[in-house]
């Protein structure tokens, strides 16, 4: 019969920057892209943001696989079903890293904004870390399901923004009733706007807008 065992190996990650950290910098964002995203492309929806005042950082999922079949362009996930509980804590693990050597002054606001699949790591991320955040972006997707019954206290304390595309196909009526449920107990601000399942730039700076 066979044994599952699990070792621990050195991982290199890689991030994308927008912009500069220094003591000018007013608010940093951690962006996290979704499904079979890379942070490369990712990142570059945040220009708009991108005016001196911000310093942005799009980490990368560290599993990368072929979109489409067995060749092409390569993308990036979070984790998938397998082994989930240790993929889980591999790339928050990740996380907290990164934010560690970023050396963030301490007068800067942070935030995160998770986009898709990037919604549920953002939430483990901001449940199990220690590390400072001032603000959690849900831009079309769901908070983990074992952080929702109960709500996570770290969670629920964050003042928070739902974004969601009107013609979203992944955007079930269920799922929209379960999400604008859980959206109204946290208090969340929500912004919708005419589109589906994609970051807009026009939405960015109404963002922008609204939580400044």
């Amino acid at each position: 019969m066979s044994a599952k065992k699990h070792i621990q190996v050195t991982k290199t990650a890689r991030y994308f920057t927008l912009g500069e950290l220094n003591e000018n910098t007013q608010e940093v964002w951690f962006v996290l892209h979704g499904y079979a995203q890379l942070a490369s492309d990712f990142i570059n929806d945040f220009e708009v943001l991108n005016d001196g005042t911000r310093f942005i950082v799009a980490p990368e999922g560290l599993n990368k696989f072929y979109a489409r079949g067995f060749g092409g362009k390569p993308a990036a996930t979070w984790m998938t079903s397998e082994d989930r509980e240790v993929e889980i804590a591999d790339y928050i693990n990740y996380l907290k890293t990164l934010y560690q050597i970023l050396n963030i002054p301490a007068h800067t606001i942070v935030k995160i904004l998770g986009f898709s699949q990037g919604v549920t790591t953002a939430s483990r991320f901001i449940h199990h870390t220690t590390q400072e955040i001032d603000e959690f972006i849900i831009y079309a997707g769901e908070i983990a399901a074992e952080l929702v019954n109960p709500i996570s206290d770290k969670i629920k304390r964050l003042p928070t923004t739902y974004i969601t595309g009107i013609k979203d196909p992944f955007i079930t009526p269920e799922k929209h009733q379960r999400v604008y449920e859980l959206m109204h107990q946290l208090q969340a601000r929500i912004i919708e706007f005419d589109g589906g399942h994609e970051i807009k730039k026009e939405v960015l700076l109404k963002l922008n807008e609204s939580i400044n």
